[in-house]
């Protein structure tokens, strides 16, 4: 019997939440965490039986109709029991216990709750549907159209035996996924950093899978006509050796997956870089603070000090400040050792020290965010000891 694309649609969402929860990163959830895969497995489990019945066409008389329903009308169906009743009955007290009377269960004896639903549901759909669960193609639930454009593309690519061209299409998918989520930001692509995977673990990515999608991927980088082009690196993973049909099998199913649990994922604030909102403004105490340049024409010169800029009382400059690094074997043998300054100020390509005791540092807003954070005071600057 040809399968219904309601059934196929609710068999995908059960998936999908499964998905979510399948893996466990920790031995033993936190009570809360595992309150939530209870839930979402059991809403699975119920979607799952849902399908199933309405395959089957033995969905109950009933005005509400529950799990244990639904599992009741497939073995009345079929004159046969449900793989797993017992296990999912006992879900649904628990359940019940955390919905409506606030009793939390056991981790110990829940905490595999995704991976044990999981596999009954796979179970299930084996033996009732003839299908495998593992090879629905999710990417159906994608939402993003240029997202699912890319990824089509990939796969007709795939089809076409063009395994670099199958990589290239799924790095253009990855940006356009990035780009429509905000809760997104600072992930690039072709970029495997650990950060990276650990923060979209908790979105329910495999942070093994999105390392090894992001290796085999090319970087994109943005020309001047605001168009994106494809880099590879051949000296790392940008060759032939990595343009195969396994490779490529594999990252267009790790690419769903990924697309799947982070599409939809929530804006969380972010800490923003001290250096996008602010720098730093040095007023002079005295007359003739001199800022002061060390150069010398090779290692084996000595050092010769010029003076770039020397400033008034009261006149101010911006530009970046650092605390001059200091040997610290050369600090404790200089008696008279006074605290630097650094200054570096890109518009004027201009590089100094000068003495921390004749300027006063602050921090202040950069013009161009006033826009954005009307508000932020100027305050002392305070930097870190060198030692």
């Amino acid at each position: 019997m040809e399968i219904a694309q309601e059934v196929f649609e609710r068999l995908l969402v059960a998936k999908e939440l499964l998905e979510r929860i399948r893996f466990l990163p920790i031995a033993r959830p936190d009570r809360l965490t595992l309150a939530r895969h209870i839930l979402a497995a059991h809403d699975a489990a119920e979607l799952a039986t849902a399908a199933i019945t309405h395959h089957l066409d033995a969905l109950p008389h009933q005005e509400k109709i529950y799990l244990m329903d639904y599992i009741a009308a497939i073995k009345e169906k079929l004159g046969e029991s449900v793989p797993g009743r017992d296990y999912f009955s006992k879900l649904n007290k628990v359940r019940i216990g955390i919905k409506h009377n606030g009793i939390f269960p056991d981790p110990q004896q829940w905490y595999r709750v995704g991976e044990h639903t999981f596999n009954y549901v796979s179970s299930w759909c084996e033996k009732y549907l003839g299908i495998i669960l593992d090879d629905l193609d999710e990417s159906a639930l994608i939402s993003n159209t240029k997202v699912k454009e890319h990824l089509d593309s990939a796969k007709e690519a795939f089809g076409r035996k063009k395994y670099q061209e199958v990589l290239e299409n799924l790095a253009f998918a990855m940006n356009a996924l990035f780009e429509s989520n905000q809760a997104l930001r600072n992930l690039a692509v072709g970029q495997p950093h650990p950060e990276d995977a650990i923060k979209l673990s908790a979105f329910g990515v495999h942070a093994n899978d999105f390392i090894a999608l992001q290796e085999f991927l090319p970087s994109l980088i943005h020309k001047s006509d605001r168009t994106l082009q494809v880099r590879w690196e051949q000296e790392k993973y940008g060759h032939p050796a990595n343009w195969v049909r396994s490779a490529a099998e594999f990252c267009i199913k790790t690419f769903v997956h990924v697309a799947l649990r982070i599409q939809d994922a929530e804006w969380i604030p972010g800490a923003i870089d001290f250096g996008l909102v602010y720098e730093h403004k040095i007023t002079a105490l005295a007359d003739g603070v001199q800022i002061v340049e060390e150069r010398r024409k090779n290692i084996l010169d000595r050092v010769e000090r010029f003076v770039v800029r020397t400033l008034h009382k009261g006149e101010s400059i911006r530009g970046h400040v650092s605390r001059k690094q200091v040997d610290f074997l050369s600090w404790v043998g200089d008696k008279e050792h006074k605290p630097t300054l650094s200054i570096f100020i890109l518009e004027e390509k201009l590089f100094g020290e000068v003495e921390a005791d004749k300027v006063k540092v602050t921090c202040v807003p950069r013009e161009a965010i006033h826009e954005y954070f009307p508000d932020l005071p100027e305050f002392d600057y305070n930097p870190l000891k060198p030692y």
